[in-house]
């Protein structure tokens, strides 16, 4: 049987929160609890090790968070509405000339306008100049903004998107050199544990003995100044633990080659002073 006395803080409120047949994740404890990413991997790495939690499912999560580029497109406009608002003041223009005036690579440029032309919005004229035909910018450009004004408020998750979105958001995220890209694709593993037999035995013995997983576990001088240790309820601290390996100080090879020099050039009758290590002159 696991000595509960020595249960983390971090591993006590997880066992008293959940119960048998209960999927606990990460983003449970960290909604619930209030616990980070680091702290609820620990938690799950500690308890695993004990046998008080299993593994109960494993699946893949995708979500999307937003570049800076992605931040300077939404703020700004995507290059197909800068480049429609161009063209739509009436004048027709070549591609150099687009990309001077907007400041845009030729790459982003060539690629918006190819949209736009796709679209039926915009058309190149025997002088392989561009100059719009609609006065309407094209449907997908719009809710791409919205998407990424979206981004703005935070991570979007994958199962959050309409297929709409979905789709748009195809085009525009990568996983891999996203720094050319408006958003990135992140895919992280959730794992869902459930308690165990032992687990509930544990958790069982932790509630009996009135352990709430709020024991102080450091004592520090403003508790000590405020009085307030009075009152806490402490954790167990075991000192029959090894203590910590002590590594004693080393010269450094070099500097004790630096000192050899400087002792014999001193000998010699040069003064050692203290100066730019370099001097023009």
């Amino acid at each position: 049987m696991i000595d509960v006395k020595n249960l983390h803080p971090l591993e006590v409120r997880l066992l008293r929160h959940v119960s048998m047949d209960e999927d606990i994740t990460a983003v449970r404890l960290e909604t619930e609890l209030g616990y980070k990413t680091g702290q609820c991997n620990q938690a799950f790495s500690w308890l695993q090790a004990k046998g008080c939690l299993r593994v109960h499912s494993r699946r893949i999560v995708v979500s999307y968070e937003i570049t800076d580029l992605g931040r300077d497109w939404a703020e700004n406009g995507t290059p197909i509405e800068r480049i429609f608002a161009l063209l739509k003041t009436g004048r027709h223009l070549s591609m150099s000339q687009i990309c001077q005036s907007l400041g845009m690579d030729q790459k982003d440029a060539g690629s918006a306008f190819g949209q736009l032309s796709k679209s039926g919005a915009s058309r190149m004229d025997d002088e392989k100049k561009a100059y719009i035909v609609t006065e309407d910018l094209p449907g997908d450009a719009a809710a791409t903004r919205q998407l990424l004004k979206k981004g703005l408020t935070g991570v979007l998750s994958d199962s959050a998107l309409s297929d709409d979105e979905r789709r748009l958001m195809s085009g525009i995220a990568k996983k891999r050199g996203a720094v050319s890209s408006p958003y990135k694709i992140v895919e992280r593993e959730e794992v869902t544990y459930r308690l165990t037999e032992e687990g509930d035995a544990v958790k069982k013995e932790v509630i009996n003995r009135g352990i709430t997983g709020e024991e102080v576990g450091v004592l520090t001088p403003e508790m000590i100044s405020s009085g307030s240790w009075k009152t806490a309820t402490f954790r167990p601290y075991g000192l029959d633990g090894p203590v910590s390996r002590l590594v004693p100080g080393r010269h450094n090879p070099y500097g004790d080659y630096i000192q050899w020099v400087k002792d014999r050039l001193v000998a010699l009758g040069f003064e050692e002073f203290d100066g730019p290590l370099v001097e023009n002159e």
